[in-house]
């Protein structure tokens, strides 16, 4: 059962992550929408509190004499560069469009981890991964493709798969180096300062000062939707699918990583009462198989085991 630990680990911190739909559109809607205000308050509670339990002894850090400068480059690559591109590719593209160019992400993930990393997926993992890839593509075409994508909307979409695949791949090379506490201490710490210095110098040139900056905060909304964000995800997500993407085969990680799509589809029909079309049905069918399947090809037998080393490049 430990060999698969790793395994639900991620299928664990993908259900975190696909149930976030729901607190974003709780939490963005008390700050009228404004995604770096969001972003920098959720990344600020996740920093204070990964650095109470630094203070109190409970988790101890690991920086000295080592390659902080990998660390520095994951958290320059997520959350700082993917969330303004993300951002800004809504300007310019819709969602539908974003969520059907996005579902390919598992595919970029494995290019990129045989070339930064030199890992390579068996056959049956590859078919899996493009079965998952079908699965996501149906499930987005439910809604119908708006128009409007515009030629920098395309480039930034295209950006945005590119950092995150590299950076997902980046995560797994680092975390031969560094624990997962390490690496998300650091990067979450990188977030809260970048967005909040974001949200503060907007605010303050938009309204000459920061008076007013904290008004509507003080909600039990805002404050459900902020420890969701800030804890179960910034934190506890991010912990359990670093610490997966370490140990897991990588096609096997990033097919896995599209179950956030199926918790994602669910919790808007049983929690928003968002319609369930029988397009979406067939789409979250096709991704379940493709995710059952690939998790059964996860080899937990194999007595070198499964975490990537750096030896490998």
């Amino acid at each position: 059962m430990k060999k698969y630990l790793p395994l639900l680990a991620n299928l664990a911190g993908q259900t975190i992550f696909g149930f976030a739909y729901i607190f974003i559109k709780m939490g963005m809607a008390v700050v009228d929408q404004n995604s770096i205000k969001f972003l920098a308050f959720r990344f600020v509670l996740g920093f204070l509190a990964m650095t109470l339990l630094v203070v109190f002894g409970l988790q101890k850090v690991h920086y000295k004499n080592r390659p902080v400068y990998l660390i520095l480059i994951c958290g320059l690559l997520n959350p700082m560069i993917s969330q303004i591109v993300e951002t800004t590719a809504t300007t310019y593209a819709p969602a539908s469009q974003m969520s059907l160019f996005n579902s390919v992400l598992p595919v970029t993930m494995l290019v990129f981890s045989a070339l930064i990393n030199h890992e390579y997926p068996t056959r049956r993992q590859v078919m899996l991964v493009f079965v998952v890839v079908g699965g996501v593509l149906i499930a987005n075409m439910a809604d119908k493709v708006e128009a409007g994508l515009t030629t920098i909307g395309l480039v930034l979409i295209i950006g945005l798969n590119i950092t995150l695949a590299i950076q997902r791949v980046l995560v797994r090379r680092t975390s031969a180096v560094f624990n997962s506490f390490d690496i998300i201490y650091l990067t979450t710490g990188m977030g809260a300062l970048f967005f909040t210095v974001l949200s503060l110098g907007g605010h303050a040139i938009a309204h000459g000062s920061l008076a007013g900056y904290f008004t509507g905060l003080m909600t039990p909304r805002f404050g459900i939707s902020l420890l969701y964000m800030g804890l179960g995800s910034c934190v506890g997500a991010f912990l359990l699918t670093t610490y997966a993407s370490a140990n897991l085969p990588f096609a096997v990680y990033s097919a896995t990583c599209s179950l956030s799509t199926v918790v994602g589809i669910l919790s808007g029909v049983v929690f928003l009462g968002e319609r369930f079309t029988w397009i979406e049905v067939v789409g979250t069918a096709v991704i379940l198989v493709g995710v059952i399947g690939i998790g059964l090809s996860y080899d937990a037998g194999n007595k070198e085991g499964n975490r990537f080393r750096l030896d490998k490049s």
